[in-house]
């Protein structure tokens, strides 16, 4: 799995806004169709409970900065949050969700770990879970630090029961 999220140029030039109001930026995604431009952001909080006020708070603020970039552009914004079985499509987002519940596939395991996401280690290039399950096998483990480049698949995971 690779890390370039902060490194993208809407999501570098939205953060601000978005930081402005408290939350968190998960995503931009910025799409054109003809003279038209259709933008996607995907927003939380730091105790990942953004609510539907966040996201009319976010689109209020945005859709009047991004019509003055785009001008006479016919623009279409969303903002919504990411939902409690996001699949995590960037290496960066891990630490966004930093406490939440996770899954990923281990390609060298050949299964799925379930556990909490911990952070990543200074050099950002693994991922550390906390009260981690093997999902086929069941094995229990305190602590499981995988390297990015072995995640082939993540997904933030969702269960009535608690995983500690």
């Amino acid at each position: 799995m690779e890390r370039r999220l902060f490194e993208q140029s809407d999501y570098l030039a939205l953060t601000p806004f978005v930081e402005a109001l408290g939350l968190i930026l998960v995503e931009v995604s910025r799409d054109t169709y003809g003279s038209s431009l259709r933008y996607r952001v995907t927003i939380t909080r730091s105790d990942n409970k953004a609510t539907i006020k966040d996201c009319e708070a976010v689109h209020r603020m945005l859709q009047t900065r991004l019509t003055l970039i785009e001008g006479d552009r016919d623009l279409d914004l969303e903002v919504s949050t990411p939902g409690i079985t996001r699949t995590i499509k960037d290496a960066g987002e891990f630490v966004l969700f930093t406490g939440s519940v996770c899954r990923v596939y281990d390609s060298e395991r050949s299964e799925w770990v379930r556990g909490l996401i911990a952070g990543e280690d200074e050099g950002q290039q693994s991922l550390t879970l906390l009260h981690a399950i093997t999902e086929d096998t069941k094995e229990k483990l305190a602590s499981y630090t995988i390297p990015y480049s072995r995640i082939q698949k993540a997904k933030l995971a969702y269960g009535w029961e608690d995983i500690t």
